[in-house]
Formats: structure tokens, sequence, C-alpha cells
């Protein structure tokens, strides 16, 4: 089968995620299998998590990139278009090698009949296998144990902060869900922890032997030396060695362990592989994270119309709650606040922290199916008895429509990364603006 153009290519890929997910490994390794199982044509570093998975992944990658090394790095969702998810070197895959992919394998696809995550996973491990790159940084999608990336067998895993979310799939309690995210774990490999929830502390030590496990707080102390001019500075110090000062243009508090994280995955891989870890070379992939990977949607400031758009893609009440106290210590106070989510997240727990955030804020939904109803979201926010000034509106476009008319200059946009992509669409911009 041969499509017209680009973009039938995309919405037949798109078609796949409608039909449904399907959780479980069965579908991925037929896909794998029947292309030469390309997961072990490279060596790789997988990354479980709630919340800083595609941070980590990112500095990761950026900082292998500096020391030389050909990297591939796989993150989900995208922000505006679907070449952002498979990269080398920080380049998307192109257009040509995904008309390729699927011309050439649609009818294993609809003999197999996978979902979108399952086709996207597949063709990253193809597209790395076939630029034969030295090192590839892949996310997991949603979990660990049951995520499509977990046939991989990498030299090094990691598992970020873990929060409640995807409960339909992952589980009920914070317990569960931290199961499912250590369900990535292989024997004999390194597994670096950044999440520091000490509930979770005890399962951690049982379900990784103590030689694998790297607990980031056992390892390093870390501390935040400045916050400012959307510049994040911050000092790592690895248990028995003199500390490291890195600096990023991720202004989040909360990068301060993501990057730690990084630091302790990149130097174990690089152990592994018999290769010099360089301070120098790991300190400039974390500063140039947004030139060398394309990492974008992190309280995001865009300039447009007279205006400043502080853009998020926090899409949980514990992401949220870490954004809105970074936003704090930036010192960014918005005047109007454009919040959507998803129907499957708490919305009341997010909402509880929005709400206090501005006087001004327009409750919407993002072009997507698994959108929360705007009138949902009015009436949980009424319930809440806030003194906010409410406007509902039906989409993204028409918020910010709305928010550009009014006499205010700091506009903050929060709740996905569907929000992010309609924001941006809606503000005219056709490209991720990185630096």
């Amino acid at each position: 089968m041969v499509f017209k153009n680009i973009n039938e290519y995309f919405q037949y890929l798109y078609s796949l995620e409608r039909a449904g997910m399907k959780y479980d490994l069965t579908n991925i390794t037929k896909l794998c299998k029947a292309l030469g199982n390309p997961q072990d044509k490279f060596r790789s570093i997988h990354i479980a998590g709630t919340n800083g998975k595609g941070a980590t992944a990112s500095f990761t990658a950026s900082a292998l990139m500096e020391h030389g090394l050909k990297t591939g790095l796989f993150t989900s969702p995208h922000i505006l278009q679907f070449n952002e998810r498979i990269r080398v070197n920080g380049k998307c895959i192109s257009n040509t090698y995904i008309k390729k992919f699927l011309e050439e394998n649609i009818k294993l696809i609809k003999r197999i009949k996978p979902s979108f995550f399952e086709v996207n996973t597949a063709m990253a491990f193809k597209y790395f296998a076939d630029k034969k790159v030295d090192i590839a940084v892949i996310e997991c999608g949603l979990g660990g144990r049951l995520d499509s990336t977990n046939i991989l067998n990498p030299v090094v895993s990691a598992i970020t902060q873990i929060d409640m979310d995807h409960m339909q799939f992952l589980g009920n309690t914070l317990h569960e869900i931290a199961l499912e995210k250590l369900g990535i774990v292989k024997k004999g490999v390194k597994v670096i922890v950044s999440d520091n929830n000490r509930k979770l502390v005890s399962l951690f030590r049982k379900d990784i032997t103590e030689n694998e496990l790297l607990y980031l707080d056992d390892i390093a102390r870390m501390k935040v030396m400045s916050n400012s001019n959307g510049k994040l500075k911050f000092k790592v110090t690895p248990k028995g060695e003199k500390g490291i000062v890195l600096a990023t243009p991720l202004p989040g508090n909360y990068q301060l362990r993501n990057a730690a994280a990084s630091y302790f995955i990149v130097k174990q891989f690089l152990f592994e592989t018999g290769i010099k870890f360089q301070p120098g070379k790991f300190k400039k992939g974390i500063s140039d994270v947004k030139k060398n990977t394309g990492y974008f949607g992190r309280l995001e400031l865009i300039k447009k119309n007279g205006k400043q758009y502080l853009l998020d893609v926090s899409h949980n009440p514990n992401g949220i709650k870490n954004t809105i106290t970074s936003v704090k210590n930036i010192g960014f106070k918005p005047d109007v606040v454009i919040f959507g989510i998803m129907s499957d997240k708490d919305h009341k727990s997010a909402l509880k922290e929005i709400l206090p955030l501005a006087k001004n804020v327009i409750l919407t939904k993002p072009d997507y199916e698994r959108a929360q109803e705007p009138g949902v979201l009015n009436a949980d926010s009424l319930k809440l008895n806030s003194r906010n000034f409410l406007i509902l509106d039906n989409s993204v476009k028409g918020a910010i429509k709305i928010a550009g008319k009014m006499n205010y200059k700091r506009i903050m946009v929060i709740g996905s990364f569907f929000m992010v992509s309609d924001a941006l669409k809606a503000l005219g911009i056709k490209r991720i603006p990185v630096e």
C-alpha cells in the first residue's frame, strides 16, 4: 500500500492509536522478530518513571553526544511533529524513512495489528540499528514491565520520580505503580533510582539487589546554587568525591535531580563500555541539552504579540505542583492561566494547585480524544469554592484568543503535551524554537 503524501502516512499511524492500546509484549516481540530483532543491534540505556524521565533521557543523550558517541534518543509524546520522537545526534527521523518503513512493513502491521506505540517503538529500534548508533537512550512510554520498550537488554537502567498516573493500566496505589516501573530491572544491570519518595525506598532495596542499585540520595548530595534569568546552576557531589558544578537552560529546580541521575547514568555507561568519562564534556551536555536534543516544554517562555507565554507540559498533580513551585522561584507571576488536562488524570488534585496561581483561569481542552471536558473542570473548580474568574472555551486556540484580547501580559499554559502543542499552533509557531 502506498499513500499519496506524508500526511496520509501519519494519519495511518495515528489510526492505530485509535484502534486501542494493547498493553503487553506480544505484538512488539512479533514485530521486532520479523524485523530481525533490531533492538539487539545497538547498546541502550532504558529509563522509566512518571515525572522526569524525558529530561533525564535528554540530559543523558546530550552528554553522550558531547563524548563523541553517535546517540539515538527515543521519547514520547511529541509536541508538534511525530518525527520529534526519534532522533540521532539531535536530528529527527526523516519523513522519507517513515514512509519507507511503513511501505515495507504494511502487511506485517496489518497481520499483527499492533498499536500506534508498538509500531512507533519498532520503527525507532529499526532506525537506530540502521543508523548504527553507538548508544540509544530509550524512554518508556507507559509503566515499564509491559511497556513496548521492555524487550531491550540495556547496559544501564534508570527510574525517575514515580507518581499516580495511568492507574487503569498500572494500578491504584503508588506501590503497585512502582512495581510496574521496576519491571524494567534486568539481572546484572545497574539501576540508577532518582525517585525520593521515602515510602518507596524499601521497595527499591527489596526488588533491586544491593550490588545493582544506585539510589541517588545514597550516592550524592545535590544543591541548587542559583536560579535566575532562565538558567539553573547547581552542584552535584558524589559520595567521597569532589563536586561538579553544572548549569542548564531548564529553569525548574526539580531538574537538579534529573541532571544528577544523568551524571551517574552516563558515568556508569561509559565505565561499562570502557570509555573515559570527561567532566567538561558532561557539563557541556547539560548546558547544551536544548540545542543537542531539541528538549522543549518545561517552563518555556515564548514572547509573542507583546505578551509572555509560559508553556509547560506537566500533566499530573505532582508534576504540576513541582512546576508551580518553580514558577514562583523564577519570579513569573501569571495574570492568566490556561488549563486543560486528560480525562484519565486526577484533575481535582491538579485544580487545587492551579487555581491559587492566578485570578483569571481559562478552562479548556486540547484537540485530543482523551481530553477532559471544560465543563467538568468548571464544576469541580466551583466545588473548591475558588474566587477565580473562570472562563470556559472548548479549544486551546479559542482560549489563546481570549487571553490575547485581555489586558494582561503574562499568560501560562499548562496541563499536558497536547495543551502546549495546541498553544504553539494557535500562536502560529510551526517548529519548536530551540536555542
